[in-house]
């Protein structure tokens, strides 16, 4: 991609992400869009066909760093609680966009792309323990992703100031148990 493309999207993506912490997802209109990042409405329309695309390509670039924040963004072997550490600092650094997409009008779609992603980031943890059963591995799947999904909605709209390194310790002393 084009240098000058890949500016310019991004300056759409960064002005969508601010104006989403100020206003309403229904409230955004691409003027404002446009305004913010600095772009003509073609130069929009080049990129996206309407503000839903926008925000699913907004939702998706994000979501694909918190993956790779908590993949470390290198080859070393890292145990699931530094990757979930990892993570948490990533929300924390970012908390203002991950609040209003979890809280804002149609978080349903969010949480259940960001529910997908806990799900790639903790398989290898799940992977790595015995179960009896075999419902008991999809048991505990779900249960630590909806945990995962739940606690992470909480910290970020209510108790923000509770420190990333305490909340991951407390939260793997809940889902870690030896098998």
């Amino acid at each position: 991609m084009d240098r000058r493309v890949k500016k310019s999207r991004q300056a759409l993506f960064d002005a969508f992400t601010k104006l989403m912490v100020e206003h309403p997802f229904q409230k955004l209109s691409i003027a404002m869009v446009t305004k913010e990042a600095d772009v003509n409405r073609g130069t929009f329309y080049l990129h996206f066909k309407d503000k839903f695309e926008l925000r699913e390509q907004c939702i998706d670039m994000h979501l694909t760093q918190l993956m790779t924040s908590c993949a470390g963004g290198s080859k070393e072997e890292f145990t699931s609680k530094k990757a979930m550490l990892t993570t948490f600092d990533y929300l924390n650094a970012n908390a203002a966009f991950y609040k209003v997409m979890l809280t804002g009008e149609d978080n349903t779609f969010f949480r259940k792309r960001m529910e997908e992603i806990l799900k790639v980031g903790l398989s290898d943890f799940i992977e790595s323990k015995t179960f009896k059963d075999p419902i008991d591995k999809e048991i505990m799947m779900q249960a630590t992703i909806s945990a995962g999904a739940g606690l992470i909605e909480w910290w970020l709209t209510t108790k923000n100031e509770l420190d990333p390194g305490y909340l991951v310790e407390r939260f793997w002393d809940i889902i870690y148990v030896e098998r």
